[in-house]
């Protein structure tokens, strides 16, 4: 599972890195970015708190991404 970000919904209130900082992180554009990661275990576990904390939705746990988020 892998984790992608919606930079169009992010406000980058900077949550998900506080939570999450392995698998989110600040982008030059001052949104935030999710890492091309595989996620188990408690990375996993991590990531899907950022995700249900995140205020915007902008973040999806996952092995398909929604059209318009963001991986790298």
């Amino acid at each position: 599972m892998k984790a992608s970000l919606d930079k169009l919904n992010c406000i980058f209130c900077g949550m998900c890195g506080g939570i999450c900082s392995d698998v989110f992180r600040a982008d030059f554009d001052g949104k935030s970015v999710a890492m091309d990661k595989e996620l188990s275990g408690e990375l996993l576990a991590s990531a899907k708190y950022a995700e249900a904390v995140c205020p915007t939705w902008a973040i999806t746990i996952g092995n398909s991404p929604v059209v318009g988020n963001l991986t790298i």
